[in-house]
């Protein structure tokens, strides 16, 4: 797991709260039973955030409070190694979506605390869609489309029209760019949302 600077981490947590990109989780195992009800938040928020204008990251260690206010806690060590196994976390969290997510998984330490950081790449070609229901009611349900919200307070929620919109034309701009490079011209005869739709209907299939 690559280390990251203190520096980066500190700007990570200075803005005391959390920001579009920026989503704050408080400290679990990611192997402990009883910790499922945060696991499946925190893949919620990785769908979400992968379905944002620029993806973001994740800092794992921070507790949020009930009037958004944070508390810095870190993880301790064990929980920190329940975080290494790349593969194990990844194969989990690709389960609840119907297209691979990109994220990559590294640490830091501020102040003499560690936090974990994902950080996870707009998604590549078409937003993810949540493939299954999870075990804790209401948080991951099958076919959702999440997003973080376009309007504070910011959180991961399940997309609006506004973000929907975002997504589309997001997928839009991806699939021209696509065709550009292969040197290829395509006029397009449907609507953004229209283009959309279509491709969503195709993958849940």
């Amino acid at each position: 797991m690559k280390q990251l600077s203190e520096e980066l981490i500190a700007q990570l947590l200075e803005s005391g709260y959390e920001l579009r990109n920026i989503e704050y989780k408080s400290p679990f195992n990611w192997s402990d039973k009883k910790a499922t009800w945060i696991k499946e938040k925190t893949i919620r928020a990785i769908l979400a955030t992968t379905n944002t204008r620029s993806g973001g990251q994740i800092v794992i260690g921070v507790e949020t409070k009930d009037d958004k206010s944070i508390n810095l806690k870190g993880v301790t060590d064990e929980e920190l190694k329940s975080l290494e196994d790349f593969d194990g976390i990844k194969g989990e969290v690709d389960g609840f979506s119907f297209t691979n997510t990109d994220f990559d998984i590294s640490w830091g330490s501020h102040k003499n605390k560690k936090y974990v950081v994902l950080t996870i790449h707009e998604f590549s070609e078409i937003p993810a869609i949540c493939r299954k229901n999870g075990e804790t009611k209401g948080v991951l349900t099958i076919y959702d489309i999440y997003a973080r919200s376009k309007k504070a307070p910011y959180s991961s929620i399940k997309a609006t029209d506004a973000e929907l919109r975002e997504m589309i034309h997001m997928a839009v701009d991806k699939e021209k760019t696509g065709l550009k490079s292969r040197g290829l011209v395509k006029k397009s005869t449907i609507s953004p949302e229209e283009f959309y739709k279509k491709q969503v209907k195709d993958l849940i299939q």
